[in-house]
C-alpha cells in the first residue's frame, strides 16, 4: 500500500528536523507521581514503525486540561504541540509555520491549538523560560509572552526570560511571586513525564487528531519543524477523515 506523500516525507525528516532528545530517565510529575519509561518497548516500537512505514499514532490519551489553548473548543481538529523555548526548530516553526496555521485553520474554527512544555536538559534557559510562560498564563498573556520568548530566543541567556517577559508587558511583581510557586514547576514536570510516557522525546512534536474532548487528546505524531506546505497537507489529510457534520 502506498502512503500519502506527506507521510512519506514525514518519515524521512522526522528525526532529522527535530531539536533533540530528552535525557534518559524518569521525571517526577505533578502530585509526586513517578512515571517510568519502558525503553526496550519504546525502541522496539520505533523499529516496528520504521520497518512498516506506518506513522505513529497515540494509543491512549494526552491530558490537556488547563493547558494554554488557542482556537475554539468546537474545532474539529486539535493539535497539541510539545515545545522548548530554546530549541531553534521550535523557533522556526513559530516564525514560519504558526502564522499560516493560525490564519488558515485556527482563526477559521478548524483547529484548536494546545501548548505543552518539553524543555530539553541541554538547554540551560528552557525550563526557566517555560516557567515564565506558565506564569504569563496566570496573567492572561500566555500567547503574547510565548511569542516574545521565541522572538528573542537569542537573548534568553543575556537578558533572561523574566526580563524579556516584563519588557513585553508582564507585571514584574506578579511574575516574581508566581515563579516561587512550586505548582508552576510541577506542571512542567508533569508535561515532561507525559511526553516520556508516550515516547515523545524531540521538539517540536505535534499530536494531530480529531477533537474528542476538552480535557484529552490523541492522534498522529509528527516530529520536527516541517515546511508549511507539508504541515498543511497533513492537517488537510486529517481533516478529510472527520465527518463533514463535525466540521463548521
Amino acid at each position: 500500500m502506498q502512503l500519502p506523500d506527506p507521510f512519506i516525507s514525514l518519515l524521512k525528516t522526522q528525526h532529522l528536523r527535530a531539536c533533540g532528545l530528552l535525557a534518559v530517565g524518569s521525571v517526577l510529575g505533578a502530585g509526586g507521581t513517578l512515571v517510568f519509561q519502558n525503553l526496550q518497548q519504546a525502541s522496539q516500537e520505533t523499529i516496528n514503525r520504521t520497518q512498516t512505514n506506518t506513522p505513529k499514532r497515540l494509543t491512549f490519551d494526552l491530558l490537556v486540561k488547563e493547558e494554554p489553548v488557542l482556537g475554539e473548543q468546537s474545532a474539529p481538529l486539535t493539535i497539541v504541540a510539545f515545545s522548548d523555548y530554546q530549541c531553534p526548530y521550535c523557533q522556526q516553526f513559530q516564525k514560519d509555520v504558526f502564522p499560516e496555521l493560525k490564519q488558515d485553520f485556527i482563526d477559521r474554527g478548524l483547529v484548536r491549538f494546545i501548548h505543552k512544555d518539553l524543555p530539553l536538559p541541554f538547554h540551560q534557559q528552557a525550563e526557566t523560560a517555560a516557567e515564565v510562560a506558565r506564569c504569563s498564563h496566570r496573567q492572561g498573556a500566555f500567547w503574547l509572552i510565548h511569542q516574545a520568548l521565541y522572538d528573542q530566543q537569542n537573548c534568553l541567556a543575556c537578558k533572561g526570560p523574566s526580563e524579556i517577559a516584563t519588557v513585553a508587558g508582564l507585571n514584574k511583581r506578579e511574575l516574581d511571586q508566581c515563579l516561587k510557586d512550586p505548582a508552576i514547576a510541577n506542571v512542567i514536570r508533569s508535561n515532561q513525564s507525559e511526553a516520556g510516557l508516550h515516547n515523545i522525546t524531540a521538539t517540536p512534536t505535534f499530536v494531530i487528531g480529531p477533537t474528542i474532548a476538552a480535557d484529552r487528546h490523541r492522534g498522529l505524531v509528527v516530529e520536527g519543524a516541517l515546511p508549511w506546505q507539508q504541515f498543511k497537507r497533513i492537517i488537510e489529510s486529517e481533516l478529510r477523515k472527520i465527518p463533514a457534520s463535525n466540521q463548521p
